[in-house]
């Protein structure tokens, strides 16, 4: 009897392979989902620092946050490519910031028209900010960045 040598794979062992990437591909793909949302909301919130800042100079010139009249912050987020519109509410020494992703097609889909909300309060001289999802239509927690899951305050 001769011995011949296997050359190649047998259909049973492609088939494993086959099922071991459907497998991974099946893990992998909702995890890129979900990060590429996580990243998208963390890129909307850097954009925001900008009018934190401006609104922290605010108080410390002038002793209050300003009103809803004299923003003058949307040229600050009207460049960026995930974030819709920002709505500003103004009370005593708290601003509240909501902020609207967008509805286009490279926003991913789990947060697209979802709303976010940025809180700064100042007490006592200094000023504490806060980040969570927005009362109404809010961005899942699990896309947050973790610094950003509080709960809405009274306000």
């Amino acid at each position: 009897m001769r011995k011949t040598n296997q050359l190649g794979f047998t259909l049973i062992e492609l088939m494993i392979v086959v099922a071991i990437i459907g497998v991974l591909a099946s893990i992998a793909i909702p995890q890129y989902q979900n990060y590429t949302a996580r990243a998208q909301v963390s890129e909307a919130l850097n954009v925001l620092s900008g009018v934190k800042s401006e609104l922290a100079e605010r108080y410390a010139f002038s002793g209050n946050f300003g009103t809803g009249q004299d923003t003058g912050m949307e040229e600050l987020v009207s460049q960026t490519r995930y974030i819709q519109d920002v709505d500003y509410f103004y009370r005593e020494d708290k601003v509240a910031i909501g902020m609207r992703m967008r509805s286009d097609a490279f926003v991913s889909s789990a947060i697209r028209n979802k709303r976010l909300r940025v809180e700064l309060i100042a007490y006592d001289g200094s000023i504490t900010w806060s980040c969570m999802p927005a009362k109404n239509n809010p961005i899942e927690e699990k896309y947050l960045p973790g610094s950003c899951r509080g709960t809405p305050s009274s306000f």
